[in-house]
């Protein structure tokens, strides 16, 4: 076959491939069509699909394509299409007009103006494409571009849209006379134009800003209302004509009817910031305080930086004379500030004012002469007599106080000790030189109002002897030595400790182990992270403060090396592949532990529920339960003895390996913790509550056989915090 004959059949395939081609996106058009005619028009989508992927350059199926999402209300890919078929013929202008106008519905002004471009380098008498500039323009706040767009507009035809349009842009521009006259010869030429009377209404209010004599400002205001009435008549679900009536109303100091027009704008569905913002003064000028700070709580739940509504919020708590809100805003304001550069040197003075202003009211409105109640936790004493190791040469203090105001300072025999000085009722602590001579500590206390207090403890001296400590699992080797796995990350470790008093501490590199501190001599447990350690220390102290800190060394031994057998020979398809030593996994059974508080002395009682019982097992659904432990009515007393002492027992005796923990109860929230409240808790005494903040970690200290605990609580908080706090 000749060369030439050969080159004459490749041409005649590929068109003859081409005309295949086409006739079968044709076919698919038509089939969708079809289907869309009969309002079928997840079908007709399917066929437009087919007709594109049949051929890609079919720019009818993609209109086809873009009408019916259109239709579904499908709007990114009406944008797409419609952009998709401006490039495949980027000479007809309408294709990239109509597929900016796309963009500007999907909310992306930068891609429609650029399409518009591009349609006007092609037309540049294209209207369409000059009134979509413009609106993109005006969304993009480039005004210049917006100005431009619009007078070529205008200068290319008069008609209600370019004259409308040009009208905003002037409004924008804040050239209120001339958009006056653009929005007047709008409604002049269709006295049906419902946006223009809007627009003309906002032009109104502009004007009124402007102007002076109160005869022209009460005649812009009534101008506004009458061209929002109007909108109203021919559109009675116009938001915009609502929001703008409201404000003129809010004016005429007529804050009834501006919170009505207002309110319906949210009944409408309009929900922004803006609308929320609005009715928040009309409630401020109308003197319903609450009512604002309700909106405006709306709006800072989003944003709780939005400097405005913070002022705006502050000035109601104010007038509402909750005093102590009104300076949080203040406060919380001028942090939002810091680095605005759109805040001035004067508007931080003015806030700075108002807030020491606030501040002053705030403290004298809570002035009080109570002197602070104090007590000294450490070291122990009773009958205001303290015993005191003899070996010591500096002393630990640390104790709390309860008091209804801050407090100012707090001394242990002169030196000032540590507390968090924004916190109410707070713990304090410090250490002190401590000599032979010295008989007597001294704990003074003052609050902001200088009410004073003082606590003198005389001091005896006792036995310096420290506590003894003696590890029994894993037992050490001769210098104190442990030797563990070379990939062991934690090692669970008992022991005991021994001493003619009482122990108050037994920490394993700073970390409380679990024991029984009402028992002489306790064991203690806690399992002890060691990745990347090479020694541990055990640290005790008696209640005199007689302390002592053991070291253990760990060494680690490489790990076995698995062997594998060669395979066996069997009947079966496969060999059978045996490796030694084999890896044992850890079991044990699940316990529940409900802690039901109901029966309150100082608090409120709580009705038990069936639908506790059902959020628990919902939560434990996913957990194997082998016992449920159910205890009521605990006394703090009794539930610091059942987490430290009964529980670790039945725990360990039975081998538990999981521990599932359910309060049902009050709860209280205070400096950043949260609490139970047991049976016995006294109201505004933090101590007397029970802080499960490290619950979780003392069951894991029970038993090696313990390796997964939860807790949850579910409390009744005081505060909107407490959930977050507790989850």
């Amino acid at each position: 076959m000749s060369t030439s004959l050969r080159l004459t059949i490749s041409c005649l395939l590929v068109l003859w491939g081409i005309a295949s081609q086409a006739q079968g996106g044709k076919a698919f058009l038509k089939e969708g069509d079809a289907f869309r005619k009969d309002g079928l028009l997840e079908k007709a989508l399917e066929k437009y699909d087919l007709a594109i992927s049949v051929d890609p350059k079919f720019i009818k199926a993609y209109q086809a394509r873009a009408e019916v999402n259109d239709l579904l209300g499908r709007k990114a890919a009406v944008a797409q299409d419609r952009r998709h078929i401006s490039e495949l013929d980027p000479s007809e202008p309408l294709f990239a007009t109509e597929a900016a106008k796309a963009y500007l519905e999907i909310d992306s002004p930068a891609v429609a103006r650029a399409l518009c471009d591009k349609a006007l380098l092609v037309d540049k008498k294209n209207l369409e494409a000059f009134l979509t500039r413009t609106r993109a323009c005006l969304t993009l706040h480039d005004l210049d571009c917006a100005s431009s767009s619009s007078d070529e507009a205008v200068d290319l035809k008069g008609t209600t849209d370019t004259y409308y349009l040009h009208g905003l842009v002037r409004t924008a521009l804040r050239d209120y006379k001339t958009a006056e006259v653009d929005l007047d010869r709008v409604l002049e030429w269709n006295h049906l134009y419902e946006p223009a009377y809007v627009a003309q209404a906002e032009v109104q209010l502009a004007l009124y800003e402007q102007y002076s004599g109160s005869t022209m400002q009460m005649r812009t205001l009534e101008k506004a209302i009458d061209k929002c009435s109007t909108a109203l008549q021919l559109n009675p679900q116009s938001t915009d004509a609502l929001f703008w009536r409201s404000k003129a109303y809010a004016c005429q100091k007529e804050y009834a009817k501006a919170i009505d027009d207002i309110s319906r704008c949210l009944a409408l569905g309009r929900t922004d910031n803006a609308v929320y913002h609005q009715r928040a003064l009309y409630y401020s000028g109308f003197g319903q305080y609450q009512n604002a700070v309700n909106d405006l709580n709306k709006i800072l739940l989003e944003d709780p930086k939005m400097v405005e509504n913070l002022l705006l919020r502050s000035q109601c708590h104010e007038s509402n004379l909750d005093m102590e809100a009104a300076l949080k805003d203040l406060e919380a304001a001028q942090k939002a500030m810091e680095g605005d550069p759109a805040f001035g040197l004067e508007d931080r003075k003015r806030i700075e004012a108002s807030r020491a202003r606030i501040a002053q009211q705030v403290f004298e409105m809570n002035r009080e002469s109570s002197p602070p109640r104090l007590t000294v936790i450490e070291p122990y004493s009773k009958d205001s007599v303290a015993q005191v190791s003899a070996s010591l040469s500096h002393l630990k203090v640390s104790g709390h106080i309860l008091d209804k105001s801050l407090i100012k300072a707090i001394t242990v025999n002169g030196s000032n000790a540590e507390y968090e000085k924004e916190e109410k009722d707070p713990q304090f602590f410090t250490s002190i030189p401590w000599g032979p001579v010295d008989k007597e500590i001294v704990v003074q206390a003052v609050d902001i109002y200088d009410n004073f207090t003082s606590v003198v403890l005389r001091v005896e001296r006792t036995e310096g002897i420290p506590p003894v400590v003696r590890l029994t699992s894993p037992v050490p080797e001769p210098g104190e030595v442990i030797t563990v796995s070379a990939g062991k990350e934690s090692v669970f470790i008992e022991g005991n400790v021994s001493d003619g008093s009482l122990i108050r501490l037994i920490a394993v590199n700073g970390i409380n182990a679990s024991y029984a501190p009402d028992q002489l001599n306790p064991d203690f447990s806690i399992k002890v992270d060691i990745k990347d350690k090479d020694r541990f220390v055990v640290r005790a102290e008696d209640q005199f403060g007689n302390g002592t800190d053991k070291i253990y060394t760990l060494v680690r031994k490489a790990e076995p090396v698995a062997v594998v057998k060669p395979p066996v020979e069997t009947n079966m398809t496969k060999p059978i592949t045996t490796t030694e030593p084999v890896a044992t996994t850890r079991s044990g059974s699940t316990w529940v532990v409900h802690i039901e508080n109901t029966n309150y002395r100082n608090f409120p009682a709580i009705q038990s529920s069936a639908s506790d019982a059902t959020k628990m097992q919902k939560a434990f659904a996913n957990y194997s339960i082998a016992k449920t432990i159910s205890k009521k009515n605990l006394t703090k007393e009794q539930l610091e003895r059942f987490f430290n002492i009964e529980l670790r027992d039945l725990v360990r005796t039975n081998k538990v390996g999981t521990i599932l923990v359910w309060y049902s109860g009050h709860g209280k929230s205070a400096g950043g913790k949260a609490y139970w409240v047991p049976v016995d808790a006294r109201k505004e005494d933090i101590y007397s509550y029970f802080n499960y903040g490290s619950l979780k970690a003392q069951m894991q200290n029970y038993s090696e056989s313990v390796d997964k605990t939860v807790v949850v609580s579910d409390a009744a908080g005081s505060d909107a915090s407490f959930y977050e706090l507790t989850r």
